[in-house]
């Protein structure tokens, strides 16, 4: 369970190119009611007219990492055009439990190559198309775009489609509000979402879709057409609340 509300988490964010290259770094720690901590998370995107990056990482730790040790490293890279993002790398090193994997993807006009290893045994039920990952953001681009669609409507609305090199689901947002946002670092404005995860392929067959839970999000709301960072996203679980908070906030 630490695990996956942490990959929901992270896995878990129209464009317009930025005027000059901005960064934000954005740090976060994940708990159950507030108390039991689940583990950290980061996310960095630097981008310019014409390109970005980003990087990410993810670690369980306090209580939760006696029962599940997790660590995630990922990067994506692409290029910025106009009122467009175009993924081409994506490489996450994933330690789980005495195991690794590593996922490196690449996206070119033939499609999208995945070089995994160790292989997956099976690509689930059904498997993620040619169609689905040609068409789908990689999993720290999809949030990076998710962000800049909030941000430029300057509303909770957007959604993307994302292949994590096995699974192929959709992230979307839609409106709860809006009010003021103080913690970790951010203190101004900000939209409160409706968060939904929907599967679509590459997930096992016994899957329960119904079961997974809409979660609540707030992103900041920029000054002028942009990114919307990520503030806060709380999932239901049957533990109770667990909530990935903003712990560190900087801008430039």
């Amino acid at each position: 369970m630490p695990r996956v509300v942490l990959l929901l988490a992270l896995a878990a964010f129209a464009v317009v190119a930025p005027a000059r290259a901005e960064t934000y770094r954005l740090n976060y720690e994940a708990a159950v009611l507030n108390v039991v901590v689940l583990g950290t998370a980061n996310f960095e995107v630097t981008a310019s007219p014409t390109r970005y990056a980003v990087r990410a990482g993810l670690r369980t730790s306090g209580m939760a990492r006696l029962f599940d040790q997790t660590e995630i490293t990922a990067t994506a890279t692409g290029t910025v055009s106009g009122a467009g993002i175009a993924w081409s790398r994506y490489d996450l090193s994933h330690a789980y439990v005495g195991k690794f994997r590593r996922i490196r993807m690449n996206r070119s006009p033939a499609g999208v190559d995945a070089d995994i290893a160790p292989a997956y045994g099976d690509m689930g039920e059904p498997p993620a198309s040619e169609a689905q990952r040609a068409n789908s953001y990689d999993p720290l681009t999809g949030l990076f775009a998710l962000g800049r669609q909030i941000g430029v409507a300057r509303a909770c609305r957007g959604g993307v489609l994302i292949y994590d090199g096995r699974q192929h689901y959709r992230l979307s947002v839609t409106p709860r509000g809006q009010g003021a946002f103080n913690s970790g670092g951010y203190n101004g404005p900000a939209l409160n979402c409706a968060f939904r995860y929907e599967p679509i392929a590459g997930f096992e067959a016994d899957f329960n879709r119904d079961a997974v839970p809409l979660a609540d999000s707030w992103f900041a709301l920029p000054a002028q057409p942009g990114f919307a960072a990520p503030l806060r996203l709380t999932v239901p679980t049957p533990l109770g609340a667990a909530q990935l908070d903003l712990r560190g906030y900087e801008a430039r």
